[in-house]
C-alpha cells in the first residue's frame, strides 16, 4: 500500500458511546428544548458539530457556542459514566494501516482532551495529528488549514478521509481529498453517497482493500 494520509472520525467511527447523545439531552433540557426533539434534530444531522448543532436549534451565534462549549463540559463528565467503546476491528485496523506507512491522524467534533483520552484509552499511539474541537478550532475548514500546515504540497492527492456522516464525507470533497470513505452500520448508504463518499463500507476492516487498491 502507498503510503498516504488518512484521516478518521471519532465518535461512531473508531468508537461508541452513549455519552454524546446524553450530553446533547441535558443541553436541550437546559434550553427548554425537548429531549425528543434534540434526537430527532441529530438524526437528521449526523457527525455535525456541537456548534452547528445548536445553531439549527435555532440560537443565536452567540448562544449557540455556549452551548457547544457547554455540551463539550458535559461530555467530558459523561465520559467516566458512559465510557467509549472500540469498534471490534478498530485496532486491527489502524496497526495495518500503520504497518504499510499511512499517517493516520484524527479529526472530531469532541474536544482534544476527550479525543485523547480515548487513544489512551485504548493504546492507540500511532496518530501524528490529534484534532479536536473548541471555539476556537472547529472541525471542518480549521482542521484541513491544520492538517495542511503540518503536511507536504499535494498531500490531498494521497489522502483518504473515513467516517460514518455525510458531513465527513462532504468536508473531504470540499478540501479535495480523493479517497472518501463512509462507513454505513445502519443500512441505507444514500445519505454518504449523495454527501460525495466514494466509497461506503459496513464495518472499518473493508477499508484495507479499498486503500491498497487506491
Amino acid at each position: 500500500m502507498e503510503a498516504r494520509y488518512v484521516i478518521f472520525d471519532l465518535d461512531d467511527t473508531l468508537v461508541h458511546s452513549d455519552a454524546v447523545r446524553e450530553a446533547f439531552g441535558v443541553v436541550a433540557e437546559e434550553l427548554g428544548v425537548e429531549r425528543s426533539a434534540m434526537s430527532t434534530l441529530l438524526d437528521a444531522m449526523p457527525g455535525r458539530p456541537a456548534f452547528e448543532i445548536f445553531l439549527a436549534l435555532g440560537l443565536r451565534r452567540d448562544a449557540a457556542r455556549a452551548a457547544a462549549g457547554r455540551f463539550l463540559s458535559l461530555l467530558h463528565d459523561l465520559d467516566s459514566e458512559l465510557p467509549t467503546v472500540a469498534y471490534p476491528d478498530a485496532a486491527d485496523t489502524l496497526r495495518a494501516l500503520e504497518a504499510c506507512g499511512s499517517k493516520l491522524m484524527l479529526s472530531t467534533g469532541s474536544s482534544s482532551a476527550r479525543a485523547q483520552r480515548v487513544l489512551e484509552q485504548e493504546g492507540w499511539d500511532a496518530f501524528s495529528l490529534v484534532l479536536g474541537s473548541s471555539r476556537e478550532s472547529l472541525k471542518g475548514a480549521d482542521h484541513f488549514e491544520q492538517i495542511s500546515a503540518e503536511t507536504s504540497s499535494g498531500w490531498t492527492a494521497h489522502a483518504a478521509t473515513i467516517g460514518d456522516s455525510p458531513r465527513d464525507m462532504r468536508l473531504g470533497a470540499e478540501h479535495g481529498i480523493r479517497v472518501r470513505i463512509g462507513i454505513d452500520r445502519d443500512g441505507d448508504a444514500s445519505a454518504l453517497v449523495t454527501a460525495g463518499a466514494t466509497h461506503v463500507v459496513s464495518s472499518l476492516s473493508e477499508v484495507l482493500p479499498i486503500l491498497a487498491a487506491a
